[in-house]
């Protein structure tokens, strides 16, 4: 992911360990290539709290 700004869908906490202030959330995006998916939260150096839980 090398676009700024980037867009981040939602967030989701309680998976795999990465580590950090939040350290089991991931977070869906679209990557610079048009592929959706997630991206680890210890990745992204923005506050991600306030995206909305994905469902």
């Amino acid at each position: 992911m090398y676009s700024n700004p980037s867009y981040f869908f939602c967030k989701m906490d309680g998976q795999n360990w990465v580590g950090g202030p939040h350290p089991t959330r991931w977070e869906f995006t679209v990557a610079d290539n048009g592929q959706y998916g997630w991206m680890k939260d210890t990745a992204i150096s923005s506050e991600t709290n306030p995206l909305p839980d994905c469902v």
